[in-house]
């Protein structure tokens, strides 16, 4: 049997094109522009302004001020139809409002129109569209930045998850797919998202270079894949997609009008990204569907040193309040990397994968102890401080009792997102940066996970050059615990779960 670790995850994001509230919230044009200053100038004349001696008589005078300015020229339709109740108050109304009225303003009022302000506020974010500028000084330390980020990131979505998760439940997720989709969003953010977005995951504020350093987090062990449909009618703007092509290596695909075709072609996609793992990873897809981003992390890495079959045998898995019995992997002299964290009053191990990979666990250091005890003193703090110490602890023969795992794991990744207080996909969301449609926002969401680990290694031989040492060191796995696989290069989380029952 081919021996491996897979993992993949799936991201989908749906946005759709909301429903005008107004018609008056489109960009106006500058003559719409000059009507509404025209006709609030009028208003603020009507609220008093007026001297009480105003004559009603000086048509002359008016009419060829009227002649002589361009903007109240092109505008004068619509100020007569805004001044009606004026004249109205003042004699008797015309019965051909389209005539020339034979009752002028003053010159005086007329001028008043041309002293407003120029400004006026439009519904239009300004947006200076991709930012992709990176320095040769900003780029040697975007990745190391970028590694601290998503480590905070991966701590706030494990909470966010376990939140929205039953407690004795199965999940699973890759925190780098997540912040890879969410970092190809913020590539066409307004400014508001913008700020948001980057509060969300943990970047510094105009963080340059993001996009090339997640770029550059790869690894022959796991692969990452980005793709974006779009509907017929919304424009993506051509900055966004030369970026996007660029930095994530794809250009915005075009659905059709069957929505039908529409799922087919995005499953397909997914299929092909995925080996085939997933197949359908949407039912359906709704006919006003306006932009959809996926994202796909497909992991296949397998261990440095073999697990023997023959050894995998039943063993008790101590859950809170009953004991069952799980398929268990054996190692008498397996190389680990471990120690007892007393902040977390928890074993943690490491065991090496191919690709300069490795899972980490982070167990209970007895059944006293449980993981959700764990889980709530777990902070970006101390998540730091104990991998940290784990780089430097060195890997040494123990005796290892490990379940076999396959997790897989479903979610909508819009709950999770507004249970992290981000609510521009529902609320307000500004994506000028990829198109000039202000009327989208998000419909759906979803993250999928999944990851198994079975005996089969690399090297078999490597087991047999390790001795066991004089104090035999332990290291088993027969509770609820949480892990991770993690890039030693980057030193980032790929994926990141918790096992409570390793049978389902």
């Amino acid at each position: 049997m081919a021996s491996r670790l897979t993992s993949l995850t799936l991201l989908l994001l749906l946005l759709l094109a909301g429903v005008r509230a107004f018609s008056d919230l489109s960009v106006p044009s500058q003559s719409s522009t000059a009507e509404s200053r025209q006709g609030e100038s009028e208003e603020h004349i009507l609220e008093g302004e007026i001297p009480k001696d105003v004559s009603i008589q000086h048509t002359e005078d008016t009419s060829t001020l009227l002649k002589t300015s361009s903007t109240v020229e092109t505008t004068n339709t619509a100020f007569e139809s805004t001044r009606q109740p004026f004249i109205q108050s003042t004699t008797q109304p015309t019965t051909e409002p389209t005539t020339k009225p034979t009752t002028e303003p003053t010159a005086e009022l007329t001028t008043e129109p041309t002293t407003e302000p120029t400004t006026e506020p439009t519904t239009a974010p300004f947006c200076l569209g991709p930012d992709t500028s990176c320095s040769d000084v900003e780029s040697q330390s975007a990745e190391s930045k970028l590694g601290e980020a998503l480590m905070d990131f991966s701590v706030k979505l494990y909470h966010a998850f376990s939140a929205i998760k039953k407690v004795e439940t199965n999940m699973a997720f890759s925190p780098f797919s997540i912040a890879s989709l969410l970092t190809q969003v913020l590539l066409g953010a307004g400014d508001s998202t913008k700020r948001n977005l980057e509060s969300l995951l943990s970047y510094p504020e105009d963080f340059a270079c993001v996009h090339q350093a997640m770029k550059a987090f790869t690894s022959k062990g796991f692969t990452s894949f980005s793709q974006i449909f779009h509907s017929p009618d919304l424009a993506v703007r051509d900055t966004f997609v030369n970026a996007s092509q660029n930095l994530y290596g794809s250009r915005p695909t075009v659905l059709g009008n069957d929505s039908d075709v529409n799922t087919e072609l995005i499953n397909t996609w997914v299929a092909e990204k995925t080996n085939h793992k997933i197949t359908q990873l949407l039912d359906s897809l709704p006919s006003d569907t306006c932009l959809v981003f996926l994202n796909a992390v497909y992991l296949s890495a397998k261990w440095k040193t073999t697990f023997d079959p023959k050894r995998t045998r039943m063993e008790p898995f101590y859950l809170k309040s009953s004991v069952i019995k799980a398929s268990m992997m054996n190692s008498k002299k397996y190389p680990v990397a471990h120690f007892t964290d007393p902040t977390l009053k928890a074993k943690v191990g490491q065991l090496q994968l191919s690709h300069n990979l490795s899972l980490v666990i982070l167990v209970p250091q007895n059944t006293k102890h449980h993981l959700e005890d764990l889980e709530q003193a777990l902070s970006p703090t101390v998540f730091k401080a104990v991998m940290k110490k784990l780089e430097m602890t060195k890997f040494q023969p123990t005796l290892l009792t490990l379940p076999r795992i396959k997790v897989t794991s479903k979610q909508d990744l819009l709950t999770v997102v507004e249970n992290l207080k981000f609510f521009d996909f529902i609320y307000d969301l500004n994506l000028c940066g990829l198109t000039d449609d202000t009327d989208l926002q998000v419909s759906a969401m979803q993250h999928q996970a999944m990851l198994e680990l079975t005996e089969s290694g690399v090297d078999a031989a490597a087991a047999s050059a390790v001795s066991v040492a004089r104090n035999l060191l332990v290291f088993e796995v027969q509770q609820p615990f949480l892990f991770l696989i993690w890039d030693q290069q980057h030193k980032f989380p790929v994926f990141m779960g918790r096992v409570y029952d390793p049978r389902i």
